[in-house]
């Protein structure tokens, strides 16, 4: 009887703890299923907001674009507002299903935080190439956009040869130094309204010693000649787009060969003279290449 008895009572040992051992390792279906309609009720709002953002940071170039045109962007900010609006509230909502899903992260079964372990891991990974994705699509656009900008500046960069300069004439031929003096006061004053410095007349820049060596020597006539060349070269000079791509090309140039210590700060005025000519403002920077170029002398 002793005998029976603790055999009966080893049974009910065993079945107490073969039954306990299931019921601890069995997963909650509903806790699942609740978890994954949650990770992709959220999976699905994080690609809308990554559509929108796409389409703020579209509309965000196309203002750039604009306001370098001198275009109206009222349109435009408009739909940047109501975009950006859109954002914030799926942001709201985004916040609200993290919130439900770590509730049911606490309150679920050991099989329910697994399964959502692994749905939060491919939601992850799915994010991830999709912003690889997107990543990769601007730096094309980008690299694009370079390439056309360059070809567009190529393309402008030729500038037409100036016309032959027309002498100014005395009916009776005789010319005095106050006449070359008075033309060669007449061009300074000219260059000095347009901002130009010597270097931007090229093969004339020489006409000024020319005219001064000349009256030294007593030779009024070649004097006035170079004089009224001067004039002419300086009247010629408009500083527009030409100009000012023109003049950048020969200062570019020689701010590579300065030394390291230097140069940062010289690629820093170049940058601030794309800027300004990217937005129109061609005598801002003439005046930006000036400085540039007294800093190299």
């Amino acid at each position: 009887m002793r005998l029976a008895g603790i055999l009966a009572f080893v049974c009910l040992v065993l079945s107490g703890c073969k039954s306990k051992d299931p019921a601890d390792a069995a997963p909650d279906p509903a806790a699942i299923k609740a978890q994954q309609d949650l990770v992709a009720k959220r999976d699905a709002l994080l690609k809308a907001r990554q559509e929108l953002q796409s389409k703020a940071d579209q509309i965000d170039q196309q203002i750039t674009e604009a306001k370098a045109a001198g275009s109206d962007t009222a349109d435009l900010e408009k739909q940047k507002d109501a975009i950006q609006k859109q954002i914030e509230t799926q942001q709201t909502d985004f916040s609200d299903l993290s919130n439900k899903l770590d509730q049911i992260k606490v309150s679920g079964d050991k099989a329910a935080q697994i399964a959502s372990r692994e749905a939060e891991m491919g939601s992850r990974e799915r994010t991830l190439a999709e912003r690889e994705a997107q990543l990769a699509a601007r730096e094309k656009a980008l690299a694009q956009r370079e390439v056309e900008a360059a070809q567009r500046w190529k393309d402008s960069c030729t500038i037409a040869a100036p016309a032959a300069p027309v002498v100014i004439t005395k009916p009776d031929g005789k010319y005095t130094k106050k006449d070359v003096t008075d033309l060669v006061a007449r061009a300074r004053a000219a260059m000095n309204k347009k901002g130009l410095i010597n270097s931007d007349l090229g093969s004339n820049s020489n006409l000024e010693s020319e005219a001064s060596k000349a009256l030294n020597d007593n030779d009024v006539t070649t004097a006035y000649f170079a004089a009224t060349h001067l004039v002419q070269a300086v009247d010629q000079i408009q500083i527009n787009r030409a100009f000012i791509q023109a003049k950048y090309n020969r200062l570019a140039a020689q701010v590579k060969k300065a030394d390291e210590g230097t140069n940062k700060q010289l690629q820093d005025i170049l940058g601030d003279v794309m800027q300004k000519y990217n937005d129109g403002n061609f005598g801002a920077a003439n005046t930006r290449l000036n400085q540039l170029a007294g800093m190299l002398k």
